[in-house]
């Protein structure tokens, strides 16, 4: 079965409450919503959120990586800092 797909970024509103709107859906639709955290807090995982990780089908864990991926792209087409340690020449150093 082939799911349409929605990238819809939120932010944590008071009470640790996320709202997302989407128009499109008629009410009392049901839905799933997979939360990419960005990597900054990603640190924070426990133990336990990596192995619930782990858990899921290899279908959700796929997709949950293939966002991060999609994250990733945008992360490196916005932020060209990494380019700069591509530039330059190569050195070899040899001991005397």
């Amino acid at each position: 079965m082939m799911k349409n797909t929605r990238y819809i970024t939120a932010t944590v509103l008071d009470g640790n409450r996320l709202e997302i709107e989407t128009p499109d859906l008629p009410i009392g639709q049901t839905i799933e919503v997979i939360l990419v955290i960005p990597e900054t807090l990603q640190a924070s995982l426990t133990l336990s959120d990596r192995y619930a990780f782990l858990k899921l089908p290899i279908a959700e864990r796929q997709k949950v990586l293939s966002m991060q991926a999609e994250a990733m792209i945008e992360h490196y087409e916005n932020n060209t800092e990494w380019k700069d340690l591509m530039t330059g020449d190569i050195v070899e150093y040899s001991e005397p």
